[in-house]
């Protein structure tokens, strides 16, 4: 089952995503050319792929032939309900739709030959053979196999084998229960050859010929071998007259070896192969390149000097780094007719190609690659042209002051001494923002860098939103997941660091977001996922935390007044001047207060006789 294939050139590589997508990318430019998403991937996504060629028919009128057009370059998409998608890289657009009515099930791999067309393998183990000039089936053969495991009963890959025969008569290599050859005729299956025993649902299956000879590199996903088959067919066509030959007689005709010529080992599964013979002086040469699930790629150069049982070591390990010795996994391999290899790696969500020729010298090949490397090479090339053309050169201060020209080396121009001393009075309010924020990214780069904790910290505790977000916006997409570490390492920290964590966290999110979106690197997704729980966690207790800092902030305020208290200034200050003074006061006024006793009862009394006078009065009347 191929998910991604180069085209027979090697100028397109196309790929299936996760979601069901089609991608398909230029190898010379490593530009994406084409992204097809299908009507109905969500129902039916795409489980194979494979490079054709279609000549498709110009609607001719009634009564007429039809008129074959232009060779057209398709990628022939297998869906889970049966259906095969021809996808014009042309046109960029599905040209036909290759439905059988009988045929409901699962296509589990695609083949196509330019002599033998298109075939098809469902999961029910049935091979069908398709006419695309008419869009219909030609034929269908059933390759099930009769065992007692029903449940690996089923057609992992198919693989046509090319012979030189001018019989109608197809051979077809099926990877089941068992790898086999089949014989196809008239809808006919029958088993010429079993090669090796094969229960993976991931098998590889690869062909090449030279001249009139055929050879299949077998293997599975799942394990840390290649089998190499000599599958040379060498049946001799029927002449007028003859009667067909039996089974036994075919495969006694058949020259196919029981055991595996020569066997490869790899470090891990390889999940991606490719295999090239060519003559070489009187010899023949066999050149196979493998990449593995852990992101390397193994090349083997052998001469085909007969058979051995004891297992192949690759002749070199290539590997892509970083300048900081972050891997870079290898995805996909070629091998060109020119002798270079065709490498195509991955750095962060973006997928990158290259030619690069094995080092046979060496057992491991690294490469160094990375944006830091292009950078300065695109900088020499920049200056080196620049150079060439004139003589003074502008350089802009990065904290906004005023220009000055450098001379190169052997001009006769001099900067002149007003010149020098306007730039070192530089006036600083005068500096605008961008320069700054320009910075800021330079720094964050370089502290993410060097994994410089002190650094990071003078960027990431800036908690404004403004900077952060104008910082961030001009942040390279590689240095993306290890600002995320320095995030979640700040979010563990105190309230302060955390806050500015949180302001850092919302302007990546903001600027980045479709790279987050897109990328499915597990890590980023651990990590957001971190943050997710840490800032849960903590605003959990937020509540809480606060009404402890307010009853300490009350405890600490009552308790700094009752020292205040003790130590305060009176407000009235009464001094004891003499005491002489007081007593005179307090004598005269004991004596003004017996005067208006004395004058009160005086008053008193003349007011009682007047009434004994009135009284007796009134008894004398």
């Amino acid at each position: 089952m191929a998910e991604a294939a180069f085209s027979e050139d090697g100028k397109y590589f196309s790929l299936i995503t996760n979601d069901g997508r089609l991608r398909i990318w230029d190898t010379e430019t490593n530009v994406l050319k084409q992204e097809y998403t299908p009507d109905f991937h969500l129902k039916a996504s795409p489980t194979c792929l494979q490079w054709v060629e279609v000549n498709y028919s110009l609607s001719p009128k009634k009564g007429r032939k039809s008129i074959s057009g232009q060779t057209s370059q398709c990628v022939a998409l297998g869906t889970i309900y049966g259906k095969i998608l021809l996808y014009s890289v042309s046109q960029a657009k599905v040209e036909t739709v290759l439905e059988n009515e009988k045929q409901t099930k699962k296509i589990q791999s695609l083949d196509w030959h330019r002599k033998y067309g298109l075939f098809s393998c469902s999961v029910d183990s049935h091979v069908i053979e398709w006419d695309l000039g008419m869009s219909s089936v030609k034929h269908t053969y059933n390759v099930s196999m009769r065992t007692k495991l029903k449940q690996v009963n089923k057609a992992s890959g198919i693989k046509i084998v090319p012979h030189n025969q001018d019989s109608s008569i197809k051979y077809i290599i099926v990877a089941s229960v068992k790898t086999n050859i089949w014989r196809l005729e008239n809808s006919n299956a029958t088993i010429v050859q079993s090669l090796s025993h094969t229960v993976s649902d991931k098998a590889i299956l690869t062909v090449t010929t030279l001249r009139n000879s055929c050879w299949l590199i077998e293997g599975s996903q799942e394990e840390r071998l290649l089998s190499f088959w000599d599958v040379t067919i060498k049946e001799e066509p029927l002449q007028n007259g003859d009667s067909t030959p039996s089974n036994k007689k075919r495969k006694k005709e058949i020259l196919v070896t029981p055991t595996p010529t020569y066997n490869f080992v790899l470090e891990d599964a390889p999940k991606f192969v490719d295999v090239n013979i060519k003559s070489e002086g009187e010899g023949t040469k066999l050149s196979l390149v493998a990449a593995t699930r852990s992101g390397v790629v193994h090349y083997y150069g052998h001469m085909l000097n007969g058979s051995t049982t004891k297992p192949i070591k690759p002749s070199v390990t290539i590997q892509v780094s970083t300048p900081d010795a972050s891997p870079l996994p290898l995805t996909c391999c070629q091998l060109p007719n020119n002798g270079d290899l065709l490498l195509g790696y991955k750095n962060g969500p973006v997928l990158f190609f290259e030619k690069v020729t094995p080092d046979l010298s060496t057992k491991t090949q690294i490469l160094i690659r990375g944006d830091n490397e292009k950078k300065v090479q695109k900088s020499n090339e920049t200056t080196k042209d620049i150079s060439s053309t004139n003589n003074d050169i502008t350089y802009v201060e990065p904290m906004g002051g005023v220009s000055r020209k450098r001379p190169t080396a052997g001009s006769t121009t001099e900067v002149t001494m007003e010149a020098r001393l306007q730039n070192l009075a530089l006036d600083l309010n005068s500096r605008s923002k961008a320069p700054v924020n320009q910075n800021l990214t330079k720094l964050l780069m370089q502290g993410l860098h060097s994994d410089d904790k002190g650094l990071i910290l003078t960027v990431l505790q800036k908690d404004d939103p403004a900077v952060a977000l104008n910082t961030i916006a001009s942040l390279p997409a590689e240095y993306v997941p290890m600002l995320l570490d320095s995030i979640l390492e700040m979010a563990t920290r105190k309230t302060s660091q955390c806050a500015a964590a949180c302001t850092w966290l919302n302007a990546l999110i903001k600027s980045h977001s479709a790279l987050l979106l897109a990328s499915i690197n597990a890590r980023t997704a651990n990590q957001i996922t971190q943050l997710l729980a840490i800032f849960t966690h903590r605003r959990s207790h937020l509540c809480q935390l606060l009404n402890l800092k307010g009853r300490i902030d009350l405890t600490v305020v009552q308790r700094n007044k009752t020292k205040d208290v003790s130590n305060q200034a009176p407000i009235l200050d009464y001094q004891d001047t003499s005491s002489d003074e007081e007593m005179e006061i307090e004598k005269a006024d004991s004596s003004a207060d017996e005067q208006w006793e004395d004058e009160v009862d005086e008053g008193d009394d003349d007011d009682d006789d007047d009434d004994d006078d009135e009284t007796s009065d009134q008894s004398e009347d």
